[in-house]
């Protein structure tokens, strides 16, 4: 029942979360979304069922997705190019305002009812959400572009509908093992693949390509842009299996590909101090070496997540099929752009 709810809980930010996007105290001019020829904000734009869209509802979620997209996903908009973005999210507010209320009427309908639990689960998923954007749960309600009262009965409206889809989609998703057999063939011939292209790397190094140059351009470890230097280090400083190979090579050499549970790495060996026993005078000095990699990091096979992806890909593609459904049996109208398909 936990994976189920999980899987429900996906859809919620689809439904309200992007709208806390434009802050009430923080919307500048560009996106406010406002202009004088503007219709009233009681405009009814579009009609779902008996529930009608206002011009307002409909420009501050518009609004909201669009600074989302501006501040979040740094999404830059020429001037020349404002009023048709603006006219793109308010389309993209009103497919919102249809899909939540065809889920918010075929929930009533089904009579489903969110629970103390829910509420309690929805919060933990949405601070998780938050955490990108460096907000609290109180962020969302306080900052969102509607007031405080309005942003939680959107997080209510989002809980109805994620139950909803974990009652009606989420318990029925079967994951045949065969299917997690496949995913994890697929993953083992593309680590194959990563492999063998590292080979051909290690070719060119060996015919004298820069290993520091291919270590920037290639390497998929944090310190890349310095041509994969791993510094200077005494045993017991790295992985047993990179660490022999390490102290074993000559300074210069090109070691043989070595595979972790991180990838597949290619070590270089840069200098080589060797250990020094204590003098009366001077201590102890112990063996070092100098080393450079490039690493190809691997796919892990992990079984769970393999599953839960497998699950997670079912339930999007039921709840598109589940929606499309509901919708061809709602009354859609869209007096603002009548050429609108739902």
């Amino acid at each position: 029942m936990k994976m189920q709810m999980r899987l429900g809980v996906r859809i919620f930010p689809l439904i309200a979360l992007l709208a806390a996007g434009c802050g009430k105290k923080t919307a500048n001019e560009q996106t406010s979304g406002r202009s004088p020829s503007d219709p009233p904000d009681k405009t009814v734009v579009a009609m779902v069922n008996s529930t009608p869209l206002t011009w307002g509802a409909m420009n501050k979620r518009a609004m909201g997705f669009l600074k989302d997209e501006v501040d979040v996903n740094h999404l830059i908009i020429p001037t020349n190019r404002m009023n048709e973005a603006k006219e793109y999210f308010r389309k993209r507010a009103i497919n919102a305002f249809v899909f939540k209320t065809v889920m918010m009427d075929e929930a009533a309908n089904r009579k489903v009812i969110v629970t103390d639990e829910d509420r309690q689960a929805g919060l933990r998923s949405m601070a998780n959400i938050l955490r990108a954007r460096n907000w609290t749960t109180n962020d969302y309600f306080s900052k969102g572009p509607m007031d405080e009262a309005t942003m939680h009965r959107e997080f209510e409206d989002g809980l109805v509908i994620d139950k909803l889809l974990a009652q009606q989609i989420g318990k029925k998703i079967i994951v045949d093992p065969k299917e997690i057999m496949r995913a994890i063939t697929m993953i083992g011939a593309t680590n194959d693949l990563k492999r063998v292209k590292l080979e051909a790397v290690r070719k060119q190094l060996m015919g004298g390509a820069s290993f520091e140059d291919t270590a920037r351009a290639i390497s998929e470890q944090p310190n890349a842009s310095q041509g994969g230097d791993l510094g200077e280090f005494a045993r017991g400083k790295l992985e047993k299996k990179l660490e022999d190979v390490a102290f074993s090579l000559k300074v210069g050499a090109i070691s043989p590909i070595i595979e972790t549970a991180q990838g597949y790495h290619l070590i270089k060996v840069t200098s080589h101090t060797h250990a020094q026993t204590a003098t009366a005078s001077t201590p102890a000095i112990p063996e070092t070496v100098r080393a450079s990699q490039i690493l190809i990091r691997r796919i892990p096979v992990d079984r769970k997540r393999i599953t839960e992806t497998l699950r997670q890909a079912k339930f999007n593609a039921d709840v598109k099929t589940y929606y499309s459904e509901l919708r061809s049996k709602a009354k859609i109208e869209c007096y603002l752009y009548k050429d609108m398909k739902f």
